[in-house]
């Protein structure tokens, strides 16, 4: 066997041991593991305790994630504390991706990608038995966790695009699909003198209303239950972030058709997602979310600009233009016909 072959073998089976790593981080995050060592290092027993796992179990994990410089663990004292990186675990860490480990996802059923690539359905079809959103609709506790990692997503990739943009002073932003809330919140704080609304689910209704309070504008932001085929309340401009790659091209034609038929024309939209290059080589981190669309819902997909032109077309939307945000996010903007 050559040097070359050696070091292949070696970089293949780091991609195969990587996959355990990871659901190790879920793991921890999902039982609590990081919040408790937010302020210190603690002995792995007492730790284990609180959580409600199995001292031995939790000490092999931690000793696996100290390699990947998410712990640290002292033998000596049998005591387990986060490093750097794993701090981003906690949260209440100001840059947190708790939740995002936390929540039920792509991790969950990505064992059923096989069936996926065979039929070109949903690996959560398979997996579950039924879709990811019929599924997340009766377990409020991870829909709660869902919210919460898309609220950290938002925070990464759309919050920082709303600097780069004007919004309407004196008019109202209405917020379809919103989740908890980050981007409209984010926006009542750059214009104070904007108005919100935020649509969401029933279940997400409460929480919203809370995260608005903390960040201070609640006062100007309704909160109304709803979803994303329901015609929505009268707005300026509608705002859709990380919404349309979860559904298929009807759907997403839908969605934006019921927007259209309560605006009147001159509405501004606003779609943030990424997109995909027109010459169909997308990146790494492109390629990783697209499937990711594939394996959770139904027809989903990431787009080229030219796919959202066309869908735009069919709802009586008129592209403008589109605005670079953070690498995997953009602004594209549309106005009703």
């Amino acid at each position: 066997m050559t040097d070359e072959s050696v070091s292949e073998v070696a970089a293949l089976f780091d991609l195969y041991q990587q996959g355990i790593a990871v659901h190790c981080v879920c793991a921890v995050a999902r039982l609590g593991v990081p919040d408790l060592l937010a302020d210190s290092p603690r002995p792995v027993e007492p730790l284990a305790a609180e959580v409600g796992a199995d001292a031995d179990a939790l000490r092999r994990v931690v000793r696996l994630l100290a390699g990947h410089a998410l712990f640290t663990y002292t033998p000596d004292n049998d005591e387990v504390g986060l490093t750097r990186r794993g701090r981003l675990l906690c949260g209440r860490h100001p840059m947190s991706l708790r939740a995002t480990f936390a929540t039920f996802g792509i991790l969950d059923v990505a064992h059923g990608l096989t069936e996926t690539i065979r039929t070109g359905r949903p690996a959560t079809e398979s997996v579950l038995g039924t879709g990811f959103w019929d599924h997340l609709a009766t377990r409020p506790r991870e829909q709660q966790v869902f919210g919460e990692a898309m609220a950290e997503q938002a925070r990464l990739l759309s919050l920082p695009c709303v600097p780069l943009l004007d919004w309407p002073v004196g008019g109202t932003v209405a917020d379809i699909g919103g989740g908890f809330g980050a981007l409209i919140a984010a926006v009542l704080q750059e214009e104070p003198g904007t108005r919100g609304i935020l649509v969401d689910q029933p279940l997400v209704r409460e929480h919203a209303e809370a995260f608005l309070a903390e960040q201070g504008v609640l006062g100007r932001c309704t909160v109304r239950s709803g979803n994303l085929f329901d015609a929505p309340p009268p707005a300026d401009m509608y705002l859709l972030s990380r919404v349309l790659h979860d559904w298929d091209d009807d759907a997403v034609a839908g969605i934006l058709g019921a927007i259209s038929r309560t605006a009147p024309a001159g509405t501004r939209l606003r779609i943030f997602e990424d997109l995909l290059p027109e010459d169909g080589i997308p990146r790494p981190a492109q390629s990783w979310s697209d499937l990711v669309m594939m394996a959770l819902y139904d027809g989903a997909r990431e787009r080229t600009l030219t796919d959202y032109r066309e869908l735009l077309e069919r709802a009586d939307w008129v592209l403008d233009g589109v605005v670079e945000g953070p690498p995997g996010m953009n602004v594209i903007e549309a106005t009703r016909k």
